[in-house]
């Protein structure tokens, strides 16, 4: 299933999910340049170039590349409802400004990190890629609209354009901001974790290794143009379910306050990721917790 060694541009390489791909297609003989505003924690594998770079700003590197994994954005449904302009140019302007960058390059194949947002509430049955969406949040949106300029592009300019629907993803290295990562460090330092709503809500808890394997599966598709993909576990699992596990990682009870749910949530996300299975080949290995 791998694909031919290629010489491929991760962008947001620093971030939590880059770092773990930028592992994978390293091992998997790629060359790799990962490409963020900022340097990573950890040094990035031996023989990974890196490329200090505002995508927002079009300063695009000058190096050719046989394909972009574009995962930089900024992250979050909640804080994109106060700041939906930053989310504007940074999660579609600059998605606009890379593909410009690879029809002139003429980069042969583009993955995109897209997100389960898309398809907004649910009624708790899996999301297919063929269910309607209805994004709530300008993160979603956001993220929805770099779909369909992809799809322009992959029409009009003969561009592989795949879109990977990412479900709540976990894993060593998570951002501070996400729920079990919060939980672990609000519980250690002894702080109140605020839940919105009863923590009934449920996700499909992705773990980062297999979201790494997937964009690894998209580079060796051996089809063409515009496709998008589900990759979850088609299980989902509670908020309280992820602060008792929390707990159970800490060995310390939380402290917990219970407030209004926020507008930018939905009640549940899960995924059918069948197409994923038997298209590119590829299926979860590690499950939560």
């Amino acid at each position: 299933m791998n694909p031919d060694p290629a010489s491929v541009l991760v962008t947001g390489g620093s971030g939590f999910i880059g770092r773990h791909v930028v592992q994978q297609l390293a091992a998997a003989g790629h060359a790799v340049a990962a490409l963020d505003l900022r340097p990573p924690p950890e040094p990035h594998p031996p023989g990974v170039s890196t490329i200090d770079c505002d995508l927002r700003r079009g300063e695009l590197p000058d190096e050719s590349f046989d394909h972009i994994v574009h995962l930089a954005a900024l992250g979050g449904v909640r804080p994109s409802m106060e700041r939906p302009f930053d989310y504007l140019d940074t999660n579609l302007g600059a998605t606009i400004s890379l593909l410009e960058h690879a029809r002139k390059r003429g980069l042969r194949r583009f993955i995109f990190a897209s997100s389960s947002s898309v398809y907004g509430p649910t009624d708790g049955t899996p999301s297919s890629e063929e269910d309607p969406l209805s994004p709530c949040s300008p993160y979603a949106l956001t993220k929805l609209q770099g779909e369909q300029w992809g799809r322009i592009f992959a029409e009009k300019h003969g561009i592989d354009f795949i879109a990977l629907r990412l479900f709540a993803v976990w894993g060593p290295g998570q951002r501070p901001d996400l729920a079990l990562e919060s939980f672990r460090r609000k519980i250690l330092a002894g702080e109140t974790i605020t839940i919105h709503g009863d923590g009934s809500q449920r996700r499909d808890l992705t773990h980062v290794s297999d979201v790494a394997r997937a964009v690894e599966a998209a580079l060796a598709w051996s089809g063409h143009g515009f496709e998008v993909f589900n990759i979850g576990t088609g299980t989902n699992h509670s908020v309280n379910d992820m602060l008792r596990a929390a707990e159970a990682w800490t060995g310390i009870t939380a402290k917990v306050h219970y407030g209004p749910a926020h507008p930018a949530d939905v009640p549940g996300t899960l995924a059918d990721a069948r197409k994923a299975e038997s298209v590119l080949g590829w299926h979860p290995l590690t499950r939560f917790p």
